[in-house]
Order: structure tokens, then C-alpha cells, then sequence
């Protein structure tokens, strides 16, 4: 596989939100994910500022073109908002995330291969020690 830029790839602040618990919609699968992840990202010594923000989507950019990290390939289908059923192609990929902390985490991160090979950034899950 191809590696490609940074460019290439779409990491909205949106998404960063979930990871850090911000202005999260209240839901039975949103709410506990995300204040785990946060929690998870306390624990690494990682809090919501500009500065871990950048250091988190730096990771992701990186776990991203790393070519032999691929955990999982998996096309999901949905019905879009115009009732539309659709299919997406999803890349599951694992790294390590090092905190301020001196403390690590397994990084799940979910990215969708657009059509032209650029990468959107779906979601993550944070693994690692008690917080």
C-alpha cells in the first residue's frame, strides 16, 4: 500500500472532541466512550488544550501513513439522510500513544478510504492502564 501526506488525510476538530469529552451529544454509546477516552487521555497527561490537541492529531496523522499498522478492512453499509443505502470502506489501525505522563496507550483508530485514497478520520478507542 501507498503511503501518502498529510493532506491526504481529514481529521476534523469535531472528532478530536469525542476524544477529549467535549460538547458530546448525551447518548447511551457517545457518553460512556467518550469519558472513557478522556479519561484515558488524563491518564497519559493529555487534557483538552491547543497544545494536546495538535500532539493527539499528530499521532493520528502519523498512525495513519504508517503502512503495516492495519489491524482490520471492513466495508460498512448505511442508509444515508436521503434514504439512500450506501457503502463505506473502513480501515482499522492500531498504535501507541505516549502521554506527557511517561505513560502509554493502545490507539484504535477507524478511518474511511475515500475513492481517490485519502483517509477521513471516523473515530478512536484509547486502551490502556486503570486512570
Amino acid at each position: 500500500m501507498s503511503t501518502f501526506s498529510n493532506t491526504d488525510m481529514d481529521i476534523p476538530q469535531r472528532k478530536l472532541d469525542y476524544l477529549f469529552n467535549q460538547n458530546i451529544a448525551p447518548d447511551s454509546h457517545n457518553t460512556p466512550r467518550a469519558i472513557q477516552n478522556a479519561q484515558q487521555m488524563q491518564r497519559l497527561g493529555l487534557w483538552n488544550t491547543p497544545e494536546a490537541r495538535e500532539l493527539v492529531k499528530e499521532h493520528l496523522q502519523q498512525a495513519a501513513q504508517t503502512p503495516n499498522n492495519v489491524v482490520e478492512r471492513l466495508t460498512r453499509t448505511f442508509v444515508d439522510k436521503n434514504g439512500i443505502i450506501a457503502e463505506v470502506d473502513i480501515e482499522v489501525r492500531e498504535s501507541l500513544l505516549a502521554g506527557s505522563s511517561g505513560k502509554f496507550a493502545k490507539v484504535k483508530s477507524s478511518w474511511e478510504v475515500m475513492p481517490d485514497g485519502t483517509r477521513r478520520f471516523v473515530s478512536a478507542e484509547i486502551y490502556g492502564g486503570g486512570t
